[in-house]
């Protein structure tokens, strides 16, 4: 049964990062281990054809299992330590207030879906490789923004600054750095993981029925109160 969640508006600060709960920590031992191992093989020619995705593997030679390998895979070291910094920065946060089986759903659904838009996409550039868990990182991000909006975390330590503002911001700079780099598959990977992310925080059909609600409490001339501090989501 869902239930209707609140955070509490005395709560000003958003506990972003700290020690990894247990989805997170495993998460980051299966990537960066799995980079490791990479690395420290010379980088064989295999793992990039078979266990990340492109179209010309994925679609063309039917290897359809390829987005869900991709998400585990990473193949450069800068990459690598941006999305386990994200994971631990902004999931850390989203497990704490889901649980591990409700944030493990949402890190697969984001990562794999927005691989699958990139795939697509890739028909047109089909020897593009794709890998890693980028849908997944700004659909945190996204989320983060949603759920602890008005928080507060400490930029460097001594800068106080609105969750939402810092979510977002690193979001766009991702974003506006992958088109400027002409990197308009991996645009296509994160736009997809945050569509996913906003459909889990936002289902339709809880959407559309909080929309009947609204609309017949203002044909009965039922007047709402004032907007409330604390943001709102669907458990």
């Amino acid at each position: 049964m869902k239930r209707y969640v609140e955070l509490s508006p005395d709560t000003k600060i958003a506990r972003l990062g700290g020690r990894p709960p247990r989805v997170v920590l495993a998460l980051l031992i299966i990537c960066g281990g799995g980079f490791l191992l990479y690395a420290f093989a010379e980088g064989p020619a295999w793992v990039p054809l078979y266990l990340a995705a492109s179209a010309e593997t994925t679609l063309h030679r039917l290897q359809l299992y390829q987005p869900f390998t991709a998400v585990f895979v990473q193949l450069d070291a800068r990459g690598l330590l941006f999305n386990m910094l994200s994971l631990w920065i902004f999931g850390s946060a989203l497990e704490r207030w889901w649980g591990s089986r409700r944030f493990l759903l949402f890190w697969l659904a984001s990562g794999i879906v927005g691989l699958w838009v990139g795939v697509w996409l890739g028909l047109l550039q089909p020897k593009v490789v794709l890998h890693g868990p980028g849908g997944t990182t700004l659909a945190m991000m996204v989320a983060t923004a949603l759920i602890f909006p008005h928080h507060l975390v400490f930029f460097f330590g001594l800068i106080p600054i609105k969750t939402r503002i810092f979510a977002l911001a690193l979001a766009g700079f991702v974003l506006l750095g992958n088109l400027l780099g002409a990197y308009f598959l991996e645009c296509a990977v994160e736009l997809g993981g945050v569509a996913v992310g906003l459909l889990f925080l936002f289902p339709p059909r809880r959407w559309l029925a909080d929309r009947r609600v609204k609309r017949a409490k203002r044909k009965l001339g039922v007047i709402e109160g004032g907007k409330k501090d604390g943001p709102r989501y669907w458990n």
